[in-house]
């Protein structure tokens, strides 16, 4: 009997068509009242418009910065390149190959005898002959924070219409060159009957309109207040020529410097004559 009631319910089963079962399965729209058309399905529409509405990378960094905040971010990055610019073209030195008797061996005239023996008359150099002069008296010390990894290679004059470049030739390492030049001028006042030598830090074109140029360090120009800083270092030059510092006070002598077409300047020491 048993097996008779188990027939029966065998009978009652009724297995699931094979092609309802198939497109139940993989049916490409499910039915709409289905659980995982809400869960897991979207229509094509839907998803364009959730498409829409989700911002890009660009669009949620423009709402996280606003337009200033961009603008001081780009502004503050070009002062920073421009800065690395400015200080690659400070540690790159001017060429001092055109300045005559920088490098050469030539002969060198003592110019304190010279200007000693003038005894108040005009007397000219040529820019060699300084060069020269200045090469074999000369003797330069790197000092501060620079004498760690610089030392005092040399001391050039370079002679131009109306000024003169002081450059300072310092050697980094190895092989690796870095100049700083002051821009001079001198002119003579009246001082109560005495004659007064008078001294700028400026020469050359001026920088940024009309601002005066002081001198250069390596290939950039430098405002006339910013190359004070030298004058300390003038003032030890002065030092180490006391005899021509005394005959130039004595004679009223004031410094005239003039280019020639070849390209080499002269200096010439003119005294003073009351007016």
């Amino acid at each position: 009997m048993g097996s008779t009631q188990n027939k029966k319910r065998k009978r009652r089963v009724k297995r699931p068509d094979v092609g309802s079962l198939w497109g139940f399965l993989f049916h490409k729209n499910p039915p709409p009242n289905d659980m995982t058309r809400g869960t897991l399905y979207a229509s094509p529409e839907e998803d364009d418009e959730s498409f829409q509405q989700r911002p890009g990378l660009l669009q949620e960094a423009w709402n996280k910065f606003n337009f200033w905040s961009t603008f001081a971010v780009v502004l503050f990055l070009a002062f920073i390149c421009v800065l690395v610019y400015g200080v690659v073209l400070m540690w790159q030195p001017q060429s001092l190959d055109d300045i005559a008797g920088y490098n050469d061996k030539g002969a060198t005239k003592d110019l304190s005898v010279i200007i000693r023996n003038a005894n108040g008359s005009a007397v000219s150099f040529s820019e060699a002959e300084v060069n020269r002069y200045l090469r074999n008296t000369c003797r330069m010390r790197q000092t501060g924070i620079f004498s760690i990894f610089a030392n005092a290679q040399g001391l050039a004059v370079r002679v131009h219409d109306g000024y003169v470049e002081l450059i300072v030739d310092r050697l980094v390492g190895a092989n690796m060159h870095q100049t700083t030049a002051v821009n001079l001028t001198f002119s003579q006042q009246n001082n109560h009957g005495r004659p007064e030598l008078k001294v700028e830090f400026k020469g050359g074109p001026p920088l940024m309109g009309s601002m005066p140029r002081g001198g250069q360090i390596g290939q950039v120009g430098v405002p006339q207040k910013h190359i004070l800083v030298m004058q300390p270092a003038l003032k030890t030059l002065m030092d180490c020529y006391p005899d021509i510092v005394a005959a130039i006070d004595e004679y009223g002598y004031c410094p005239v410097f003039q280019e020639n077409v070849n390209g080499e300047g002269r200096i010439t020491l003119i005294p003073y004559s009351p007016q």
